[in-house]
C-alpha cells in the first residue's frame, strides 16, 4: 500500500467518525477539489506533511492524533 491509499483510507474514517462529507472537509481545509479527487482517486504517490496537517486540524487533532493509525505502521507503506 502507498501512503497516498493509507492517507484516503484514514481520511474517509474520519469523515465517517466526524460525519462530515468530503465537501465540507474540501472547503474547511482549503484544499483545492482537484487535489481532493487525487487524494481519493490514489494518483499521488507521496502526500506532504502540511497536507496531512490541514487535515488533522480540521478533524481537531494534532499530527500524532491523525497519523497515530495502523495504516501508517505497515513497514511495507510505499513512500516512494
Amino acid at each position: 500500500m502507498n501512503v497516498n491509499k493509507a492517507l484516503a483510507i484514514r481520511i474517509s474514517y474520519l469523515l465517517v467518525k466526524h460525519k462530515m462529507s468530503k465537501y465540507r472537509l474540501e472547503k474547511a481545509s482549503g484544499m483545492s477539489h482537484s487535489a481532493m479527487v487525487h487524494i481519493f482517486n490514489e494518483d499521488y504517490k507521496d502526500i506532504k506533511l502540511s497536507t496531512c496537517i490541514r487535515f488533522a486540524r480540521v478533524f481537531g487533532m494534532s499530527l500524532a492524533e491523525f497519523l497515530d493509525d495502523p495504516l501508517f505502521d505497515n513497514l511495507d507503506l510505499e513512500i516512494e
